[in-house]
């Protein structure tokens, strides 16, 4: 048998306290829902030409200015937007830690969420445009000046998208009788990453910093807590640098008069910086159980006299017993020890 000095522990090692740790770790449940819509926009200006070639392409579009009459292959002008829209709504998953630190504050840590999770987001990439008047020969078409047409670029699928907190996060309590709810307010900074396909090309997979703007309630019982909080925000994006030119880029159009053809156009021009806003809405439902403490041996959630208390009654050999500490098989004052260095404040 080992010798067990700590044995004399004098009473002065004991400690009490008059509150309950209140500390959860979170899984965030199916009923919650994100909501994002981001749309960049970038005017662009030049004009287009018809992809007529007298040597390559003989038979190809030609291009006229107006209704009628004209001869050759011709520039026409015009301003456009083109703007990229990703989409997502699905139903989040991750988790979260939370500790009650009094009455009034609590503080959220290691927040992860899948945003996408199994449901993918959409993201395409159009052009509106407004022009003058022409006309197209092969195919024979009228195109009147009508003002803005929208015309699809390319489409593609958003595939991942996570918040990953990147700070600590203190918020504030508030409630009227100890046995309602807790109101609460936190403001979470993130890293939101995104990441997809737009016409067979990736793009993303830069952090960008954020903030998640949370406010709901925390209602918490012995060993478990229920989360319910949401946030809605909209930011704006950018500016953004220019987009590189175009320089005769090729373009199918459909005819307008008479429907049912293509023209093929080039299209060249020059981008001007880029603009957007991204609009975000998330409603979290989170179920939180007790976190397991170091040295919390009968599991209320503070360690103390009476987790000292336990170890010295099962001092000795004790394999696999939750009052050694160091997992040595045997209790002994390294668990006392351990026990002492983790005592709550």
């Amino acid at each position: 048998m080992k010798l067990h000095a700590l044995f004399l522990l004098p009473v002065c090692y004991f400690v009490s306290h008059s509150a309950l740790a209140e500390s959860f770790t979170f899984t965030i449940l199916s009923s919650s829902t994100v909501n994002q819509n981001a749309t960049v926009s970038y005017p662009l200006a030049g004009t287009f030409i018809g992809a007529y070639d007298a040597t390559t392409n003989s038979t190809g579009t030609r291009t006229l200015p107006g209704y009628y009459g004209g001869s050759g292959n011709q520039t026409i002008p015009y301003t456009s937007t083109v703007r990229t829209v990703e989409n997502i709504s699905s139903t989040p998953a991750g988790n979260f830690a939370l500790n009650v630190l009094n009455e009034t504050s609590f503080e959220i840590s290691n927040l992860a969420m899948d945003l996408v999770n199994a449901t993918p987001g959409t993201v395409k990439s159009e052009s509106v445009f407004s022009y003058s008047s022409f006309h197209t020969v092969s195919p024979n078409s009228i195109y009147p000046s009508v003002g803005a047409v929208t015309i699809p670029l390319t489409s593609g699928q958003v595939t991942s998208a996570s918040a990953v907190q990147t700070a600590s996060a203190i918020g504030s309590l508030s409630r009227s009788f100890s046995s309602d709810p807790y109101t609460l307010i936190v403001v979470v900074p993130v890293d939101i990453t995104v990441s997809g396909t737009l016409g067979g090309q990736p793009f993303g997979g830069t952090p960008t910093p954020g903030f998640l703007s949370l406010t709901g309630t925390l209602d918490v019982q012995e060993t478990t807590a229920t989360f319910v909080a949401s946030s809605a925000s909209t930011d704006p994006i950018g500016p953004l640098d220019p987009l590189p030119p175009l320089v005769s880029q090729p373009l199918d159009l459909p005819t307008v008069l008479p429907a049912g053809g293509t023209s093929h156009l080039l299209f060249s021009g020059t981008f001007s910086q880029g603009s957007g806003q991204s609009q975000f809405n998330v409603s979290l439902q989170a179920a939180g159980e007790l976190a397991l403490i170091f040295a919390d041996i009968n599991g209320d959630g503070w360690v103390d006299n009476v987790d000292v208390g336990l170890v010295l009654l099962a001092m000795g050999e004790c394999a696999g017993c939750p009052e050694d500490l160091n997992q040595d098989n045997f209790v002994d004052s390294v668990d006392i020890g351990l026990v002492l260095l983790n005592i709550s404040e």
